[in-house]
């Protein structure tokens, strides 16, 4: 799979606290990401 690098706008204190949570729990903050994509698009077409 190709990664794409790609630049968004979130809320200071949502991403500050999400940064923290990462860290804490080991865990790759760009593939939690793509998980909650993945997962938001599973939903979607579910509804279609």
């Amino acid at each position: 799979m190709v990664r794409k690098q790609i630049t968004i706008t979130i809320d200071e204190e949502v991403l500050e606290e999400f940064k923290k949570h990462c860290e804490e729990n080991d865990i790759n903050m760009s593939k939690r990401i793509e998980r909650y994509m993945k997962e938001d698009l599973e939903k979607s077409k579910s509804y279609v």
